[in-house]
Order: C-alpha cells, then sequence, then structure tokens
C-alpha cells in the first residue's frame, strides 16, 4: 500500500503488464478499465501573456477536472483512498501525464479567453504512476542545495502542472517560505493563474500571515477560483 493512495490490489496494478479485473464502478466498466471524462474550461490571457501559456493553462484545468471527476468516481467505487495531504501534488501529476481527445478549442480574439473541451481516458494505474512519480521527485528534489531552494530556476518550458505538484510538496513539508518563494518566481511567469494564488494562500496560513493569504485567495477568487471565493470570506468572518 503507497502512503497517500491505497489501491485494492495496487501491486497488481502496479507490477502486472495487464491490469486485473477490478470491483465494477457504476456504469463504468471494471476498476482499472479507463473511463472516459469529458471536461472545459477557460482561461483569460494577461496583456503580456502568449497564446500559448494561455491555452496550455485553459488544457490544465480541463484535464485537472477530469482528474478530480475520476478520483471521486474510483473513491465512491471503494477503490481508491487519497491522503488529502498528498492529495493536490499527486492529482497534479496525473494531470501532467494525460493525453486527452482535443474536442474543441477556441478564442474570443476580443477578450483573449481561450476555451477547451476534452476527452480524458483514466483508471487507477493513472493515480498509482503518479504516486510512485510523486515520491521520486520529492527525493530528487531533497538534493536541492540552499541556494537552488532559495533562489529556484523557472524553466522556460510551459508545464503547469508539474510546477504546482512541486509548490504543494513544499508546503505539505511544511517549507513555507521555499514554497513562497517558488511560486513568486511562478507567478512571474503565469500571472493570472487562480489555482497558483490558492497554492500560495495555503503558504501563507501555514506562516499564520492571514491577511496575506486572504489577499491571495481574492487574486484566485477574482480569477474564477470559486473555493477561494468561499475561504476568504470564512477568513475575513473569523477576524
Amino acid at each position: 500500500m503507497t502512503r497517500s493512495i491505497l489501491l485494492l490490489t495496487v501491486c497488481l496494478v502496479v507490477l502486472m503488464p495487464v491490469p486485473p479485473p477490478g470491483i465494477a464502478l457504476a456504469g463504468e466498466g471494471t476498476g482499472d478499465r479507463p473511463m472516459a471524462i469529458v471536461t472545459g474550461c477557460s482561461y483569460t490571457a494577461g496583456l503580456n501573456e502568449t497564446s500559448e501559456t494561455a491555452q496550455a493553462l485553459a488544457l490544465y484545468c480541463a484535464k485537472q477536472k477530469a482528474v478530480g471527476l475520476s478520483a471521486d468516481r474510483l473513491t465512491n467505487a471503494g477503490l481508491l483512498m487519497v491522503d488529502a495531504d498528498r492529495q493536490m501534488e499527486v492529482f497534479c501529476l496525473v494531470a501532467d501525464a494525460i493525453h486527452p481527445e482535443l474536442l474543441e478549442n477556441s478564442v474570443d480574439d476580443k477578450s483573449r479567453t481561450y476555451t477547451v473541451k476534452i476527452k480524458s481516458s483514466l483508471s487507477l494505474t493513472d493515480f498509482a504512476k503518479a504516486e510512485i512519480r510523486n515520491d521520486s521527485l520529492e527525493k530528487e528534489e531533497a538534493n536541492f542545495s540552499l541556494k537552488e531552494e532559495l533562489e529556484p530556476v523557472v524553466e522556460p518550458a510551459i508545464a503547469p502542472a508539474l510546477e504546482l505538484s512541486r509548490a504543494y510538496r513544499y508546503i505539505r513539508n511544511r517549507h513555507w517560505r521555499m514554497a513562497i518563494i517558488y511560486m513568486d518566481h511562478l507567478e512571474e511567469k503565469y500571472p493570472r493563474w487562480g489555482a497558483l494564488y490558492m497554492a500560495k494562500a495555503t503558504a501563507y496560513l501555514g506562516l499564520h500571515e492571514q491577511q496575506r493569504a486572504i489577499l491571495a485567495l481574492k487574486s484566485a477568487c477574482d480569477l474564477g477560483v470559486n473555493d477561494a471565493c468561499l475561504k476568504m470570506h470564512a477568513l475575513d468572518s473569523s477576524e
């Protein structure tokens, strides 16, 4: 059993070249038979953001929705149990690894809003592989020098899921300052990415910097992250 995702017959799923039959998932076939999930998302680019960045963030958003829906179905079927502390970092890696079919891809030139609709295929194996990859990345990051941690190099390649996963590993390990420094660099690359501000708020709360957390949540809320709006109002009312 892994620490964060407890999969029934996980050893069989990971080691066997052909996954064994799983517990039936209502209306969706057996446990490790891929589920087809259709999701969509939009992203409005800022003045200095390229179309490539905007499309990548719209695609990430749609993929992350698909990952969340598949996780819910697998959990409800009793096949998947997720450790809340590791959920986001693992889910980001699941999203990073899948290659969905692009059903729709459009842009509103006036508002610079990019919209995608995708069809993803996900199964238990995707979550098991992401957990293994997450452990491997954490071991690599443990060998970073202090300079690499305090002056992180953000690669020019657009890889939002992989980058956000790293931020959430810092958060889970309570490396609050390193998480914020890293996300400050990501913010320069993705200035209108709501999910990034949501993660940043979590790091500020870890440092008990509530006002900064509220500001980060407001940014996420303004960018369309509904959960951020709810959390912001909850923090405001608790003061």
